[in-house]
């Protein structure tokens, strides 16, 4: 049988994360596994620091956008919105959470901004979103650069930019995503500085180490 442990949250931000469709399970069990993995190391995973975000995005994020640059260079063509929704919807990423609890699925966007373009719709370049998540991620005062903040890059583009364009359409706008990140963001944290593992047998710190390795950060901070 699979343990259990409770999680009990304030009655405000229990209602946000209702309202938001973030999936618990899957944002507590994170937050556990960084906790157990940091009880284990003397101390907190290690984050960027600093004030140069060029340079802080997050080991997930980059691999987005090599992933991105890597399609585009197989199909001898410029890196666009397109390639990045294809790397995010694989990427498992805090975007991809952000999508779904907004009732998108990663692939449906992505589907649905392949048949725009066959159409002739105009991705934007992905350099510009690039450029835009570091704005984001500095807007709202973060010290690095996740999936998130090029979700918000594609929501903050130009208003008939197809990625921009189609995610609207498809219900997401930019200040519905700035939300869904702030939730998100603050369900994973409240989790992870909150729960503690005084008492925890060996046998559950195993099962949570497991999970850790299987899972993965969410990001890679």
């Amino acid at each position: 049988m699979t343990p259990k442990i409770n999680v009990y949250l304030p009655d405000d931000l229990a209602a946000e994360v209702k309202a938001s469709g973030i999936p618990v399970s899957a944002v507590c069990q994170q937050a556990l596994a960084d906790a157990v993995a940091a009880s284990q190391t003397g101390g907190d995973a290690p984050r960027p620091s600093g004030t140069d975000l060029d340079r802080n995005f997050t080991k997930r994020a980059y691999g987005v956008l090599a992933d991105a640059e890597k399609a585009a260079d197989e199909a001898a063509r410029p890196p666009t919105t397109v390639d990045l929704v294809a790397a995010l919807a694989d990427s498992g990423g805090l975007a991809v959470v952000v999508l779904e609890a907004a009732d998108l699925d990663p692939q449906d966007l992505l589907d649905e901004l392949r048949a725009r373009q066959a159409q002739g719709g105009k991705p934007g370049p992905l350099e510009e979103v690039a450029e835009r998540a570091v704005e984001q991620a500095r807007g709202v005062g973060h010290t690095y650069v996740g999936t998130e903040h090029l979700l918000l890059g594609l929501t903050a583009g130009a208003t008939r930019e197809l990625a921009r364009a189609t995610l609207k359409d498809m219900g997401m706008t930019h200040e519905s995503a700035l939300r869904g990140v702030a939730t998100a963001l603050s369900a994973y944290t409240y989790a992870r500085e909150t729960l503690t593992f005084s008492g925890i047998s060996a046998p559950i710190r195993s099962a949570l180490e497991d999970i850790r390795v299987r899972l993965g950060r969410l990001e890679e901070r």
